[in-house]
């Protein structure tokens, strides 16, 4: 199956490619309207900086407060580090639910409160609450 894996043994193969699927695949309106835990959030760059806004802002958007300050404390400290098997061997460090900067990798903010998430295909988003600032990028399709 071009652009995905049938089968493979690396854990890199299994995690990313279950089920295989190609590019077109992901370009789809069945893999865009699928719900897929963490694997197939759709956007635009202005929706996700606004979410990641909020804990950048101390919890508020507009004025109205969708998170706790301990929430996004939480959110930032660290559970757990080290190489990622699914990410080729990559140092990571992992807050509840988001990707903490590394040694030589943050967020594009020189912040080490920043935090967020790649994404695939080069979209990714990150809070920073020392700058007060929600970022977003995505890309148009995958590929």
């Amino acid at each position: 199956m071009a652009g995905g894996v049938k089968g493979g043994g690396a854990m890199v193969e299994k995690a990313n490619h279950n089920p295989p699927w190609t590019f077109a695949d992901r370009n789809s309106r069945a893999w865009r309207g699928a719900e897929i835990p963490a694997g197939n959030a759709h956007t635009t760059a202005r929706a996700l900086a606004r979410v990641y806004g909020a804990p950048a802002c101390r919890g508020t958007v507009d004025g109205v407060r969708v998170l706790s300050l301990e929430s996004i404390e939480r959110a930032r400290t660290e559970q757990a580090s080290g190489p990622d098997a699914v990410l080729f061997g990559m140092p990571m460090r992992f807050g509840l639910g988001f990707s903490l900067p590394v040694e030589g990798a943050g967020f594009g903010s020189a912040s080490a409160a920043a935090f967020g998430c790649p994404g695939a295909g080069g979209s990714m988003g990150f809070a920073d609450p020392e700058a007060r600032v929600g970022f977003g990028y995505v890309t148009l399709r995958m590929g």
